[in-house]
């Protein structure tokens, strides 16, 4: 049985693993395409963990604003459009999260703050943060952007082997009790070292700019891990979805990227 749930699980991974690739090498157009879907799946997944806390999320609204954010950040990487219609998506989200406010209104739901604090929170937590990553490809290339989703998974496979092999003093035991410090260290040091011989292998960017998203990588994704773990004890769920046999959902997947994705966007936009 536990080898079959390994098949399972490195299967619907080698999946997942191949349609982002795959989607990356084959055109900007394509990988839009999938962090657009998967913003749309993962914020469902997310307002699924905000129901079982309590709240009562405008999904509907919610999705629509992720949508809108998503065709900002779109038409300018894609060059879709004339101008005219690239400023009305460019302001289309502004209005639109106004109306989540007035909408709650008319729901009579108990608990507004909460309804509304959960539905903005799916769009800024989700939605923007995969809105970046066609903005990010356009920047530094496939090449580049490959080495950050490896960076990603590399982080999260060393961070794990050293936690394992040498884990003694808990990060956050409240959250995550298999988490370590040593691991923690562990995978940044991997990903540095990872960084490195990706930029031998596929270049794309000067060496310190990929050391740069090396550590960015690894700072931050494993504290991207816990705060998922975080708003999944809150509701009581062991996963977000079921999407990835072997796996959970979506959204446990792509917590890292959540997080990461925006500090590298910085990065690029302020360093390089």
């Amino acid at each position: 049985m536990k080898l079959r749930n390994l098949l399972i699980r490195l299967l619907s991974g080698a999946i997942f693993v191949a349609i982002i690739l795959g989607s990356l090498y084959l055109s900007l157009q394509a990988f839009v395409g999938v962090m657009a879907v998967a913003a749309v799946v993962a914020m469902r997944e997310f307002y699924g963990i905000a129901a079982k806390t309590g709240a009562n999320p405008q999904r509907g609204m919610g999705l629509l604003c992720g949508v809108a954010v998503f065709m900002a950040c779109s038409v300018g990487s894609l060059d879709m459009l004339g101008e005219a219609y690239r400023q009305f998506f460019l302001y289309l989200p502004i209005p639109l999260a106004v109306l989540v406010f007035f909408a709650e209104l008319f729901r009579r739901q108990r608990a507004p703050l909460a309804n509304v604090a959960c539905t903005l929170l799916g769009v800024v937590y989700v939605a923007l943060p995969l809105s970046l990553a066609g903005v990010v490809y356009r920047a530094i290339g496939a090449n580049a952007m490959c080495s950050f989703f490896i960076l990603l998974w590399a982080n999260d496979t060393f961070a794990y082997l050293f936690g394992v092999a040498f884990g003694r003093h808990k990060l956050f035991p409240s959250i995550s009790p298999k988490k370590s410090w040593e691991g923690y260290i562990g995978g940044i040091l991997s990903v540095v070292a990872a960084a490195w011989a990706l930029q031998r292998l596929l270049g794309g960017l000067e060496l310190v700019d990929m050391v740069a998203f090396g550590v960015i990588i690894s700072v931050t994704a494993v504290l991207a891990d816990l705060v998922e773990s975080m708003f999944k004890r809150s509701a009581g769920v062991k996963d977000s979805g079921a999407i990835m046999p072997g796996h959970g959902g979506l959204l446990d997947r792509l917590d890292a990227v959540l997080l990461s994705l925006p500090l590298v966007y910085a990065y690029v936009q302020l360093c390089m």
